[in-house]
C-alpha cells in the first residue's frame, strides 16, 4: 500500500510538471521577423502588420551596419525604438509596442524605410 500511494504522489507530482511547463511554453512569444537587404525594397516585408504585444525582430544577414530607427526619435518627437549600429549577422528586437503606425529608417542609409503597423488583437482577426 505504501509503495502505491509513492507512485500516485509521484505521478500527481509528473502531471503537475507537465502542466506548468505547457503554461510556461504557452506564454512565451514567439517574435514577428524582418529581414534587411542589400536591395529595395531593403525591408522584408517593407510594410509588416504585427499584433499589439508581440515581439518584432530584425535580422540583418547583409555585410554592412545597420540601424532600425523610430522616425519619431528626430527632433523631440517620441522615439519609440532606436537600435543604433547593427553589425552584419546581428539582430534587433523590440518586445511590444502599443497599437499605431511605426514609419522607420537606417540612419546609415536613409533611404532604407519601413513601416510597422501594430493593431489591437480584435483588429487582427478582421485583417
Amino acid at each position: 500500500m505504501l509503495q502505491r500511494n509513492a507512485i500516485m504522489e509521484y505521478s500527481a507530482l509528473g502531471v503537475l510538471v507537465m502542466l506548468l511547463t505547457a503554461s510556461w511554453v504557452g506564454a512565451v512569444s514567439i517574435p514577428f521577423r524582418i529581414q534587411m537587404e542589400s536591395w529595395s525594397p531593403y525591408f522584408a516585408p517593407v510594410t509588416a502588420t504585427v499584433t499589439a504585444g508581440s515581439p518584432i525582430l530584425w535580422e540583418n544577414p547583409t555585410g554592412s551596419h545597420h540601424t532600425i530607427t523610430h522616425d519619431g526619435c528626430r527632433g523631440s518627437g517620441l522615439c519609440a525604438f532606436d537600435s543604433g549600429p547593427i553589425g552584419p549577422d546581428g539582430v534587433f528586437e523590440v518586445a511590444q509596442l502599443p497599437p499605431g503606425q511605426y514609419p522607420y529608417h537606417c540612419t546609415l542609409h536613409p533611404i532604407m524605410r519601413g513601416m510597422l503597423v501594430i493593431v489591437d488583437v480584435e483588429r487582427s482577426s478582421e485583417i
